[in-house]
């Protein structure tokens, strides 16, 4: 995402400042309405729409070029939530928090995955720590999947 946040910000820059300068303009058109005329309504109109054709232009042009295609990277992703000190959470309640803070220090402290961290300990085993520390069980019921 670090990539993509980039090239967005690269390409886009100067479609903010355009929508940033015609809010301003709406803005100000907004509190020249003296006497009902609504003179400055035409402005308004313009630059709104004008606004969302710019925004809608740039989400559809980051989906294409920067969101699509994109792939995880799965080993990437399962190492990342090995070394995930939260997880320890779902320790607090089989083997009490002090114990589990200790494993996550430990986790930290030795650069080790939380289960290696927690089966070295002796606290827990293997066995009550694959039932205990489940990422799918933790998250409950996420829309899609």
């Amino acid at each position: 995402m670090e990539d993509a946040n980039g090239h967005f910000q690269l390409g886009s820059t100067p479609a903010p400042r355009v929508v940033i300068g015609e809010d301003n303009a709406v803005a100000f058109a907004g509190t020249q309405g003296n006497f009902e005329l609504n003179t400055m309504r035409p402005i308004i109109i313009n630059n709104f729409l004008h606004s969302a054709r710019i925004l809608g232009d740039g989400c559809e042009k980051f989906r294409r070029f920067s969101v699509e295609g994109t792939q995880l990277n799965r080993e990437q992703i399962t190492g990342m939530l090995d070394r995930s000190l939260m997880l320890v959470t779902a320790l607090s309640a089989v083997i009490g928090y002090d114990k589990a803070a200790a494993i996550a220090h430990k986790a930290h402290a030795e650069n080790l995955t939380l289960k290696e961290a927690a089966l070295q300990s002796g606290y827990i085993d293997e066995k009550q720590f694959d039932e205990s520390v489940d990422p799918e069980k933790m998250i409950g019921d996420v829309a899609g999947s």
